[in-house]
């Protein structure tokens, strides 16, 4: 049994969701971490097993993140989720936090910070609001270290298929899709190149 179904056996539905969660998005993608879900061979170590394994598609980290998120049915315990994802987000420094990556239209501070290297797109993201901040990793983790073709070609509709959209304000959702869109536009005008 390897360490994520030992750790999980003991925790209960809904926290075993926030652990599928955060595996699935493996939020913040620290260096040399490799991207794992929960391995169904035993047989093979952590390591081992995330070598065989492909990066899921945006829609298709997307699609498990609505199911793990949507099968938590307590509103807290999905607010608890969405503060857990924003610990492991790589951080913006205070220089980074500057108009020119500020995200004008949303009720709280909320900044992007994109760039490209090496073919691929990075997304980082702070807010100084918990569940702006929370939705962001959501969003930041689902176009991190993709290509620009993979980020504009994507279909970003969790917040519409969870309780999401419910609990937040108008502004804060009309912010929400001003994220998506400027991470989108920036990757399309990197394929103009």
């Amino acid at each position: 049994m390897n360490a994520d179904r030992k750790v999980t056996a003991f925790i209960s539905k809904p926290q075993k969701r926030i652990v599928n969660i955060r595996l699935t998005l493996r939020i913040g993608n620290k260096q040399s971490m490799p991207r794992v879900f929960l391995n169904p061979d035993p047989a093979l170590s952590e390591r081992e097993y995330s070598m065989t394994e492909q990066r899921l598609s945006i829609t298709e980290e997307q699609a498990e993140f609505i199911n793990d998120f949507n099968e938590i049915d307590d509103w807290m315990m999905q607010y608890s989720c969405l503060l857990e994802l924003t610990t492991d987000m790589e951080p913006v420094s205070d220089e980074e936090k500057n108009e020119q990556n500020k995200i004008s239209g949303c009720q709280a501070d909320l900044w992007i910070i994109l760039s490209f290297e090496n073919g691929i797109v990075h997304v980082r993201a702070d807010s100084d609001s918990l569940i702006v901040k929370g939705i962001v990793a959501v969003i930041a983790a689902l176009f991190d270290k993709r290509t620009p073709q993979e980020i504009c070609g994507a279909h970003i509709d969790f917040l519409e298929k969870t309780p999401l959209k419910e609990q937040i304000s108008t502004d804060r959702f009309h912010g929400m899709q001003t994220v998506i869109r400027k991470i989108q536009d920036y990757s399309t005008s990197l394929t103009q190149m």
